[in-house]
């Protein structure tokens, strides 16, 4: 910031000297500014101020007319207590000087004539002070301001642990519960067949055997699905993005996909778009298509049919996994994808279902710098549509 020094006197020669004498010390570094009277320099320290100027010092003879030097220095002291004040007189007077010290806090008092290495020490010593507390004043807002920021960056932080937590204890509550629940079924269709074989006739031990075979096959699910999402949150779970040919890796997924498809006597379309060569991780992308389309599967009646389709948009590859099963209800709608939303929900065969495979669908989608959505309408039919960065762009 420009510094200034103020000099009053009513005499001129004498605000002469003092500019001559403080501006070759100074080097015509600091504004040197005059006035012969009080009132004016009062104006002149507010011009100062509004075209961003510090007054470290101001300089004031004691008797002038109208005001004396002493009630001048208060008025400065009132606009800013942080600027110097020197008395510069040859008429000593107690009460002036007891004044400016009581209510200006004065800085020094020097007699006239003064001594020139001891006025340009006395204001050299004098700015000195101003700027070493005007740094001081900018450290302190510094400091004040990064406190401020760890205060708020240490709240945001535990907020955010706290969401974390609150989020990890739900999902655990929600797996916990599916577990408690399959584990169930699968405890008591054992036991029977255990303690009863005998009574059982082959349809019945079938069918305990294919529920039991259900069950099992959806608890491996559910603990896949905890296991991923726990290398999700935890780092462990590496990222590998290569590029690769989009519709020779769909072709790849459907091969293993047809199986769920006949099981319900369901049709897989896959309607290819132009070649693209997209970038990303395969695995996770898999993982990504096999869950919305098994969901798909589960959702669709039999007899149903379920369309992979490929588009592009600017930078990205479009899939959209469509079928016309059941549906999701609007209520539904807006609890997946959210980890602290617990979606219960029921396949065409009562296949269970919990919306975990979806969070662990947006998780992949987002680590590979796409984007994934869903629209649904009961009884008519869901589609989600996830999109994938193509290769070199």
């Amino acid at each position: 910031m420009k510094q200034a020094i103020i000099c009053v006197d009513d005499e001129d020669i004498i605000l002469e000297a003092l500019k001559d004498q403080l501006g070759s010390f100074f080097d015509h570094q600091y504004l040197i500014e005059t006035s012969t009277t009080a009132e004016e320099a009062l104006e002149i320290y507010d011009e100062l101020k509004e075209n961003g100027y510090n007054v470290p010092v101001v300089i004031s003879d004691y008797l002038m007319p109208a005001m004396r030097g002493d009630e001048l220095l208060i008025k400065v002291h009132e606009k800013n207590p942080k600027t110097l004040k020197i008395l510069l007189t040859g008429h000593a007077n107690i009460e002036g000087i007891t004044n400016a010290i009581n209510k200006a806090n004065l800085y020094r008092y020097i007699p006239k004539p003064w001594d020139k290495d001891d006025l340009i020490l006395t204001v050299r010593e004098a700015v000195r002070s101003f700027l070493q507390e005007e740094e001081i004043k900018e450290k302190n807002a510094e400091l004040q301001a990064i406190n401020e920021n760890l205060e708020k960056l240490v709240d945001e932080r535990t907020a955010a642990l706290e969401e974390a937590n609150a989020t990890k204890d739900k999902f655990f509550s929600i797996i916990a519960h599916d577990m408690k629940d399959h584990f169930g079924g699968l405890l008591g269709y054992t036991e029977m067949l255990s303690s009863d074989f005998e009574r059982f006739g082959n349809e019945e031990k079938q069918t305990m055997v294919d529920t039991i075979s259900d069950l099992a096959q959806q608890l491996y699910k559910l603990l896949h699905n905890l296991l991923e999402w726990a290398n999700i949150q935890t780092g462990s779970r590496t990222f590998n993005p290569t590029n690769f040919p989009l519709n020779a890796f769909i072709l790849d997924e459907i091969t293993l996909l047809n199986k769920f498809a006949e099981a319900k006597e369901q049709t897989l379309l896959f309607k290819q778009g132009g070649e693209m060569m997209v970038f990303g991780d395969e695995s996770m992308l898999s993982s990504v298509l096999r869950n919305v389309v098994t969901n798909a599967f589960k959702f669709t009646y039999p007899k149903g049919v379920i369309e992979i389709a490929v588009t592009q948009s600017g930078k990205f590859a479009v899939i959209t996994v469509e079928d016309n099963g059941v549906g999701i209800s609007q209520d539904n709608l807006k609890r997946l994808f959210k980890v602290n939303e617990s979606v219960k929900t029921y396949g065409t065969n009562q296949e269970s279902g919990t919306g975990l495979g979806l969070i662990l669908c947006k998780e992949f989608i987002e680590k590979n710098g796409g984007t994934i959505s869903l629209v649904s309408e009961v009884n008519s039919g869901t589609t989600v549509t996830f999109t994938i960065p193509l290769f070199g762009q």
